[in-house]
């Protein structure tokens, strides 16, 4: 009787859980070079929220963007490729460290001078914003997905 009274509640809970857990596993993965794409979009539509924008200030954040975005999808194509090498050299019958952190720095030079074309990109459309405008500009900066609480997930395949 108790063992019937128990099943009730706990068959439910589980049934519940294992739906959840399915749900959330069959949710695709962003990758990273859409979390690029993603973050200059969400920046774009930010910029475009601005108060007050002139015609002036939005062709002028129009055509610095473009030039942004030209320089950045090089330097992701680079990372690609190195990414691409990494896993080769990581994978090869004969590992050589050497190599391995070679390209890891390298790669890690390429995120660096993303980071700094970012940041210097935001420093620019900063300059042609008046106070108000870029007291709002600042307030309302992109997330940027790192540190302990956005860890990459291991690819399950």
């Amino acid at each position: 009787m108790q063992i019937l009274r128990l099943s009730k509640i706990v068959l439910p809970i589980v049934g519940l859980m294992l739906v959840v857990t399915s749900a959330f596993a069959q949710m695709p993965e962003m990758k990273p070079e859409h979390k690029d794409k993603e973050h200059e979009c969400r920046g774009h539509r930010e910029h475009m929220m601005i108060p007050d924008l002139t015609d002036q200030q939005l062709e002028q954040m129009k055509a610095m963007r473009t030039e942004h975005m030209k320089e950045m999808q090089s330097l992701r194509n680079q990372v690609a490729e190195k990414k691409a090498r990494l896993r080769t050299l990581s994978t090869a019958d004969k590992v050589n460290m050497t190599d391995i952190n070679k390209v890891i720095d390298e790669m890690g030079e390429m995120k660096t001078q993303m980071m700094k074309m970012r940041e210097q990109h935001r420093q620019k459309i900063r300059e042609m914003l008046t106070d108000e405008q870029r007291i709002f500009f600042d307030s309302h900066q992109p997330m940027h997905h790192e540190g302990p609480h956005h860890k990459a997930k291991p690819h399950m395949r």
